[in-house]
């Protein structure tokens, strides 16, 4: 079963299960035969047929696959397919396909099975959508154990279709630190949904983060080398870590325990994390130390006849700390830093950073800028449309560095996550539309140095505009063939389509899902509605502002 996780969006609309077959032949010589598929229409963590006595080889290779989908145990159920010492494991790779499965035989005692494979898992548990779907060929060779067919070479890992996956593993976002230790930083991964997911968490936060947020782009607390075991008896997680940690600084344990605790409270039923160091207990972290990784979007903002501020039902009530200062500026596009008192601005002179007091400071007067966005520290954003390699960040006393985006095309839109650890950007090519993360790198002061490899997020429309929904989870307005339409794209994980919007120009993100809000070419303010589609919130605007 899916459960909502913190910070992410459900998962809706997924696929079929794998499921039994009949009249596969078992005589003559390369033959082929399909495996049918079940529905999925409520897709579920469920024990799997085990091997029964009698059953051929393509029986075999067919109650194996199902039993893919049942993880407990270790993937126990697909081992008793196994000969006895077949080496295998149900995590080395998770290949999803929406493809039939057709046995095809090779040999006499080997079978082999093409898929489509649109999405994998590896075994760290990092979710990959292809761009182009992948053919592979997986091979599994047989022997007789006591008169029984038996698996006796496996391909690595276990194939499923998207609601056979979403069913037996779920989400779970590991948590590490943003250079300033202000906040923390979803890396998002999938795991059996057993009981042994806490260890996996575990294990895989002390091994590291993705490479997309790898160190310097974020900093774990654990020294390098930690190990740790964790046991769940829901309501409590209990971790026991390496008996060095007990010699760490204290503001090092709080830390570590922050991780670990941002971390777990993921999984059901889980409300208490108890961390040792050998055996040892550590001082919880005290509440005034936790880092905020929640993220407070409140009511829109935009202009609304010449003025600039949160938009009311009848027009607009001026920014506290910015008042009117912007609209001299005749705004464009404006984003807000998360203190809301300051805001970058793309007016009729460039891009300008408008603090809480003094006078609008002129940053980038290039031609052609695109839409800026602002970071955590205060360094304005900036780019133009058709110099991707010409991005800068210039903080609030003018210093400005360079931090080229490694693109050709056009930049259609830029955005950076609230946290200030990731840049998502959209762009139009020669070879069509291109949307990627990459990570942020900092020097000693915070200031953005240079960007990490990117993350490809698989994008075919053009991209009209771009928005982040909370720390792992993006969302694209692009202009599909019937019209604009909206997905939401988890960094690591399905993407959920919330359907065409009726000509819609901008998006901006809000607290998760519920907080997106769509501007239509006609002004109108549309947010996603509980049942389905979107509908119109009664506010009118001439562009909408964003907000970190």
């Amino acid at each position: 079963m899916i459960r909502q996780r913190l910070g992410l969006v459900p998962l809706l609309g997924l696929a079929v299960l794998l499921a039994g077959c009949v009249g596969i032949p078992t005589s003559g010589s390369v033959q082929s035969a399909e495996i049918k598929v079940d529905s999925d229409e409520n897709p579920q963590v469920s024990l799997p047929d085990h091997p029964t006595s009698g059953q051929s080889q393509e029986e075999i290779l067919q109650g194996f696959i199902r039993a893919g989908r049942g993880p407990q145990n270790g993937f126990n159920v697909a081992k008793e397919f196994l000969a006895p010492k077949a080496e295998w494991s149900g995590t080395a790779q998770v290949l999803i396909t929406s493809s039939a499965i057709a046995p095809v035989r090779t040999g006499e005692d080997t079978l082999t099975i093409t898929v489509d494979v649109t999405a994998e898992v590896d075994a760290t548990g990092r979710y990959v959508a292809l761009a182009v779907p992948s053919t592979q060929t997986l091979t599994y060779v047989f022997s007789v154990v006591d008169g029984e067919n038996r698996i006796l070479t496996a391909a690595p890992g276990i194939v499923l279709t998207p609601g056979g996956f979403t069913g037996a593993f779920d989400s779970h976002p590991l948590y590490f630190f943003d250079p300033s230790f202000r906040y923390l930083v979803p890396d998002l991964r999938w795991f059996p949904a057993v009981r042994a997911a806490a260890d996996r968490i575990v294990s895989e936060l002390l091994t590291g983060p993705s490479p997309l947020i790898s160190s310097p782009v974020t900093i774990s607390a654990f020294p390098l080398g930690t190990v740790g075991q964790a046991d769940l008896a829901a309501p409590r997680v209990s971790v026991d870590l390496s008996a060095s940690v007990g010699a760490e600084s204290p503001i090092t344990q709080r830390r570590m325990i922050q991780q670990l605790t941002a971390s777990l409270v993921t999984l059901p039923n889980v409300g208490e994390v108890v961390v040792t160091a050998g055996g040892l207990s550590l001082a919880p972290a005290p509440e005034s130390l936790i880092p905020d990784s929640q993220y407070q979007v409140r009511d829109p903002i935009g202009e609304v006849n010449g003025q600039f501020g949160t938009i009311v039902l009848d027009g607009i009530t001026a920014l506290p700390s910015i008042g009117n200062r912007i609209d001299a500026l005749q705004p464009v596009a404006v984003s807000l830093s998360r203190t809301r008192d300051t805001a970058v601005v793309l007016g009729a002179g460039g891009v300008s950073i408008v603090g809480p007091t003094g006078d609008p400071v002129v940053v980038d007067k290039r031609p052609g800028l695109v839409t800026p966005t602002i970071d955590p520290q205060g360094y304005a954003w900036s780019v133009p449309a058709n110099q991707p390699d010409g991005l800068i960040a210039v903080g609030a006393d003018g210093t400005s560095h360079s931090v080229p985006l490694d693109a050709d095309g056009t930049v259609i839109a830029i955005e950076l996550s609230r946290d200030g650890t990731r840049l998502l950007a959209g762009l139009s090519t020669p070879d069509g539309p291109r949307l990627f993360v990459a990570g942020v790198q900092r020097d000693a002061n915070l200031a953005p140095v240079a960007l990490s490899s990117p993350l490809e997020l698989r994008q075919s429309d053009p991209i009209l505009d771009v928005a982040w929904l909370d720390g792992s989870t993006v969302a694209i307005l692009s202009a599909g063939v019937a019209g604009s339409r909206v997905d939401v794209i988890p960094l690591g994980g399905p993407e959920v389509s919330l359907g065409p919007v009726e000509n819609g120009v901008q998006i901006v993100g809000g607290n998760l899902q519920e907080g997106l809000r769509v501007l239509s070419s006609d002004g109108s303010v549309l947010r996603p509605s509980s049942a389905g589609g979107w509908v119109n919130t009664g506010f009118r605007a001439s562009f909408l502002g964003t907000q970190q």
